[in-house]
C-alpha cells in the first residue's frame, strides 16, 4: 500500500513548531523538482567546492528506542544502537576499523602502537600519551585493566563480552602507558577484540556494585563528546569536549531524541525538527519519492541516506519446545513463510534477503545457497513425516495430544513485525499451524529472550566490525548465558566453530564458515530474513556525515548554517 505523509500535522497532536521555516515553505508555489538520482539511491552528495568546517550549532538526530543504559559492558545494556551512540562520540578502544579496508588491520585510535607475539599468545600495547578522561583524569594502562577485571568477574552481568575473553590468562600494566596481555591459547580474533571492543572507562567509576554504577547512566569516556545529560523518555544530550586528545568535534552539541512511534517520528520529521532522520520505514521511504506538492519538504529540504548494515534480521524458534527440537519442523515453517509476500508488500524490494550468518561477507557466505521458497505442500508434507497431524479435525496438527500453537513475541514498536507477523500467520494457518502474536515493550521483550522465557522471536544481530566469530550465537555451550537464546545444538556445528577460532589464515577460515553456513541451513536454526538496509534522512544543512560499517563519525558532522 503505497502510503503518503500528506496531513501528518492536521492531528494536532503536537504542539506548534519553533523550528525554522522548511524550503518547502520558501518555495511554496514553484513547481516540486524531481528527485535528483543520488537522491532516489540515497547517496549523500560529495563536499561542495571550497566550503570549509566550521564550528558551532546543535545536531539533532532521532532514534527508535531508549537504551537501557549507556555501557555496553552489561549484557542488559549491549544493545545495537547504544553501542553506535556511545562507542566512537563517548567511549573509545585502543584501535578502531579502518572505513576504507574493513576486514583490514586496525587503526590506533587510544594506542599508538602495539605488537603481537608470533604465537599470537602475547600482545603488547602501548598507549597514547595526553589522554584524558572527560572528568580531567588521565587514561592509564590501570584504568583499561579494571575494565577487564569487572568483565571477567562471574558476579557481573558480563557474559556476552566475556565470552570473547574465555582465554584471557592475565593483564598487566607495567607502566602508565603499557599494557601486556596474555593468552592461554591462540584466537584468531583475540587481539583483535580486545583492541577494537574494550571501552576505556575510568577505574573508580567502576568500584562498588556493577548493576547500580553511575556510569551506566551518566558515562565517562575519553571521546570527543562528553555526556551531558538525559531525559527519561524525552531525549539526551553530549557537549563537544574542547580537552579532546584528536580532532575535535565540529557542533556543540548532539542531541538524541528517543521518538519510538513511527507515525510520531514522521510528523516530528516533516516539522524539520530532526537534523538526522533514522530508520525510516520502508513505506515511508517509498511514499515521498513522488514530485508531488506533499512531498515538497522531503525533496527539497532533506538527502536521503542508504546504505546496507553489517546486519541482519531473522526469525528464531525455541528449541526448548519439544515441536521444535525437530529440524523437520523448523524446516517446514519456513516453507511456509511469504518470503516473496513480504518482500513485496512490508520489505517493498528494500532488503535482500540473506541465509548467512557471516552477514554480506562473499568469502565466508555459500553462494550455492538460497532462501526457500514458499512451498506449503512441501511443509505439509514434512510435518506429516514428523507426525504432526490433524487428528481431531479441528484444523491444527498435534502430536501426542500437544497441538502445534505457540506465540510470537513482538516489541510493541516494530513497524516491520506488525506487518509482516500476521501474514506469516495466515500462512501457517494453511499449513495447520496456530501462531498466536504478543506484543511487549522492548524492555520486556530483552528481560525474556534473556530469561529464554518465549517460543518464537524475531531479531536482528550486528555488528561494527567486518571480521566475525558466530560462536556465542550458535555453540552449544553458549545455550545458557550467551547469544544462542534459541538453544541450538550441533556438535558438528560446535567443532567447526572451536577449529575456526584456531584458524589464522582468512582463507581457511572462510571455507570453514562456509561448511557453518551450510549446517545451519541444513538445520534451519533460524528463519534468516533480510540484510536490513539503514534508510535516514539527512537535512540540507548538514555536512560532513558519510555512512561506514561503524554508522556515522559524529565528531566529522557540522553545519552549515
Amino acid at each position: 500500500m503505497r502510503v503518503l505523509l500528506t496531513g501528518l500535522l492536521a492531528s494536532g497532536l503536537l504542539g506548534a513548531c519553533t523550528c525554522q521555516k522548511k524550503p518547502a515553505e520558501l518555495d511554496a508555489g514553484a513547481p516540486v523538482p524531481a528527485p535528483s538520482a543520488e537522491w532516489m539511491q540515497g547517496k549523500l552528495p560529495a563536499p561542495k567546492p571550497g566550503e570549509a568546517p566550521k564550528k558551532g550549532g546543535t545536531f539533532t538526530l532521532r532514534v527508535n528506542l531508549e537504551p537501557t543504559g549507556l555501557t555496553r559492558l552489561h549484557d542488559q545494556m549491549a544493545e545495537g544502537t547504544m553501542t553506535r551512540l556511545t562507542v566512537g562520540p563517548i567511549y573509545e578502544t585502543l584501535g578502531r576499523v579502518d572505513p576504507k579496508a574493513p576486514e583490514g588491520p586496525l587503526l590506533p585510535l587510544l594506542a599508538e602502537a602495539w605488537e603481537e607475539s608470533d604465537d599470537h599468545l602475547t600482545l603488547t600495547v602501548r598507549l597514547r600519551g595526553g589522554v584524558r578522561f572527560h572528568d580531567g583524569s588521565p587514561l592509564t594502562a590501570k584504568d583499561f585493566k579494571a575494565v577487564v577485571d569487572v568483565i571477567l568477574n562471574p558476579k557481573n552481568a558480563t557474559a556476552a563480552i566475556r565470552n570473547y575473553l574465555a582465554d584471557l590468562d592475565a593483564v598487566t600494566a607495567p607502566d602508565e602507558r603499557t599494557l601486556v596481555v596474555k593468552w592461554k591459547r591462540p584466537y584468531f580474533l583475540a587481539n583483535r577484540t580486545f583492541l577494537g571492543t574494550i571501552p576505556a572507562m575510568p577505574a573508580k567509576a567502576l568500584d562498588g556494585d556493577f548493576d547500580a554504577l553511575p556510569i551506566h547512566r551518566a558515562p565517562i569516556g575519553t571521546g570527543p563528546f562528553r555526556f551531558e545529560k538525559w531525559e527519561a523518555g524525552s531525549s539526551m544530550s553530549y557537549a563537544r569536549h574542547d580537552g579532546y586528545w584528536g580532532q575535535k568535534a565540529w557542533v556543540d552539541r548532539v542531541v538524541i531524541r528517543f521518538v519510538k512511534d513511527e507515525t510520531v517520528a514522521a510528523q516530528l520529521w516533516e516539522r524539520g525538527e530532526f537534523d538526522l532522520m533514522t530508520r525510516i520505514p520502508p513505506t515511508v521511504w517509498r511514499a515521498v519519492e513522488a514530485p508531488v506538492e506533499a512531498n515538497r519538504w522531503a525533496i527539497t529540504g532533506y538527502q536521503r541516506s542508504a546504505f546496507v548494515e553489517n546486519t541482519y534480521t531473522w526469525i528464531g524458534w525455541n528449541e526448548r519446545r519439544p515441536f521444535f527440537g525437530d529440524a523437520r519442523v523448523r524446516r517446514a515453517l519456513a516453507l511456509l513463510y511469504p518470503r516473496e509476500q513480504v518482500a513485496r508488500l512490508v520489505d517493498l524490494g528494500l532488503e535482500p534477503p540473506t541465509t548467512c550468518p557471516y552477514y554480506a561477507s562473499k568469502e565466508s557466505c555459500d553462494p550455492a545457497i538460497t532462501p526457500l521458497p514458499a512451498d506449503p505442500g512441501g511443509a505439509r508434507r514434512l510435518l506429516d513425516e514428523a507426525g504432526w497431524k490433524d487428528s481431531d479435525g479441528d484444523g491444527v496438527r498435534d502430536k501426542d495430544g500437544v497441538p502445534l500453537r505457540f506465540t510470537f513475541l513482538a516489541t510493541t514498536y516494530s513497524v516491520k513485525l506488525g506487518k509482516l507477523l500476521p501474514l506469516f500467520q495466515e500462512a501457517l494457518r494453511q499449513g495447520g499451524v496456530e501462531g498466536d502474536i504478543e506484543r511487549i515493550d522492548p524492555g520486556a521483550y530483552s528481560s525474556r529472550v534473556r530469561a529464554r522465557d518465549f517460543d518464537v522471536i524475531a531479531m536482528s544481530w550486528s555488528s561494527t566490525d567486518a571480521v566475525q566469530d558466530v560462536f556465542q550465537i550458535f555453540h552449544s555451550s553458549q545455550a545458557k548465558e550467551g547469544s544462542n537464546s534459541v538453544g541450538y545444538a550441533n556438535p558438528e556445528v560446535d567443532a567447526l566453530l572451536e577449529q575456526i577460532r584456531t584458524e589464522f589464515d582468512p582463507k581457511a577460515r572462510a571455507a570453514l564458515e562456509r561448511q557453518v553456513h551450510r549446517k545451519l541451513f541444513d538445520d534451519q536454526v533460524y528463519l534468516f530474513l533480510s540484510l536490513r538496509p539503514q534508510l535516514d534522512a539527512v537535512k540540507n544543512r548538514v555536512r560532513g556525515l558519510v555512512p561506514g560499517i561503524a554508522w556515522y563519525r559524529l565528531q566529522d558532522v557540522w553545519l552549515s548554517e
